[in-house]
């Protein structure tokens, strides 16, 4: 990101690590300890975040959205860090409710955990296509091996709120691809990294099954 020219993006669309240890959690049903291939750790997640809000906010056009996924124990710092970094950033998150969440932070006490947050920013004046609510209820799609894998429509949804045509998009940590094909469907250009090799598999077998689409994964 660092050596990437500025001012390039419209849209950063981008799902990074939580930093909550979700590699250490055993509360999912069927996965077991360990199945977050990455590592989760808030430690690990303050090094990402020093580097990409305000690369983030360089990479950014003059006039451009930031929808950025994050866990409710780190929405208060990202949202300070962002903002540091020259963001306006939205005082509360959006909400991702996902009827089949199926997590139990507390295996014996309950409740299952339905829904995840979104950090959402402006640089400069931009503004939305579309004025819609901050609670997105969309189930996930069939599991291609990422275990933070968001589903194509609630992409498509944030997308739609902020892309015009020409725009292009930007998703730094693009997991199993999901922003690449939400790109697609909207008929956006879209950039994306990825440096796990086991993600970037799953993105490479996803972005195949496109046609007539040429996007840039890194």
């Amino acid at each position: 990101m660092r050596h990437a020219p500025a001012d390039q993006f419209q849209i950063i669309l981008t799902d990074p690590p939580y930093g909550m240890n979700a590699h250490e959690f055993n509360d999912s049903g069927s996965a077991s300890a360990g199945s977050h291939f990455y590592d989760d750790s808030y430690a690990e997640w303050q090094r990402i975040m020093s580097v990409f809000c305000p690369e983030s906010f360089r990479l950014a056009a003059p006039s451009a959205h930031a929808y950025v996924f994050c866990d409710l124990d780190r929405f208060a710092e990202l949202r300070e860090r962002m903002f540091a970094a020259g963001w306006k950033v939205h005082r509360t998150p959006l909400i991702w409710h996902n009827p089949e969440g199926f997590r139990v932070p507390w295996p014996d006490a309950g409740p299952q955990r339905k829904y995840e947050l979104i950090l959402y920013a402006v640089k400069g004046d931009r503004r939305v296509t579309t004025v819609k609510g901050d609670v997105l209820t969309y189930s996930r799609d069939k599991a291609l091996g990422h275990p933070a894998q968001k589903p194509v429509p609630l992409l498509i949804d944030l997308l739609a709120r902020s892309a015009r045509p020409g725009d292009c998009v930007f998703d730094p940590f693009a997991g199993s691809g999901s922003t690449l094909e939400a790109a697609f469907e909207q008929k956006l250009r879209c950039v994306a990294l990825e440096r796990d090799a086991n993600a970037f598999g799953i993105a490479i077998k996803r972005v195949k099954s496109f046609e007539a689409f040429e996007p840039a994964l890194f």
